[in-house]
């Protein structure tokens, strides 16, 4: 999958690093080992994003790394953690020996392990997803956050059809999972909560009553209250 330019310059603030690379043809060779539906997207994105540590800003506490695979693994042979989510093999993405928290699946999404229900959900339907996200967020990471609204899920269609009217849409930023809007003033988010299946709005703005004027043009098209 190809990244934005925004994207692809974030790539190009990180450093990475070079343990997790791996030569080529051994890692296509240790991939076949576990039998999977297309290594190829695991392939790509090992070549392309292993070794990388991905977050929002500098200081985050929302890092993510992806130390996939290394020539020392593949040399030994050695096994690493994977299980089977959602038909998907699944593999550690910091090549934890224990239950991670994150996994990375044979399609390229990213999934997370929640201690409060001991169980696996779906952050990203692909790496490139999280990327995207993490390279349009550090661009607002200076506005002031505001607490999440809860949605109600008969409303969000029509939501989401006046923030299409209204603000940016930013489809490369957008899943499932997460519906992305932007201005120059705004970084506005739906997120959708798989284990409660459920919908809340999130809002970054310049000031308070930037993030007011949001939740007042709902309003007056009766899209909140």
């Amino acid at each position: 999958m190809t990244l934005s330019s925004r994207a692809e310059n974030y790539i190009n603030t990180l450093d990475r690093n070079p343990e997790w690379m791996g030569s080529a043809s051994a890692i296509q060779k240790y991939l076949s080992r576990y039998r999977l539906e297309n290594s190829d997207r695991l392939f790509q994105i090992q070549q392309d994003y292993s070794g990388y540590t991905f977050s929002p800003d500098k200081d985050s506490d929302y890092a993510i790394q992806l130390y996939f695979l290394s020539d020392a693994i593949t040399a030994k042979n050695q096994k690493i953690y994977y299980t089977t989510i959602d038909g998907k093999a699944a593999f550690s993405m910091d090549n934890s020996k224990t239950e991670p928290y994150y996994l990375i699946a044979e399609n390229g999404a990213v999934w997370y392990w929640d201690d409060a229900v001991n169980q696996y959900f779906c952050l990203y339907e692909s790496i490139e997803v999280l990327i995207e996200i993490y390279a349009l967020e550090r661009d607002y990471q200076y506005h002031s956050s505001f607490p999440a609204k809860d949605l109600v899920s008969k409303d969000v269609k029509s939501i989401m059809d006046y923030l299409n009217q209204h603000y940016t849409f930013v489809p490369e930023c957008s899943d499932r999972y997460q519906y992305y809007w932007q201005t120059d003033y705004d970084l506005i988010r739906i997120l959708y909560n798989d284990y409660e299946k459920e919908y809340s709005l999130v809002i970054n703005s310049v000031s308070p009553y930037n993030f007011q004027l949001i939740l007042d043009g709902l309003k007056r098209d009766n899209l909140y209250l």
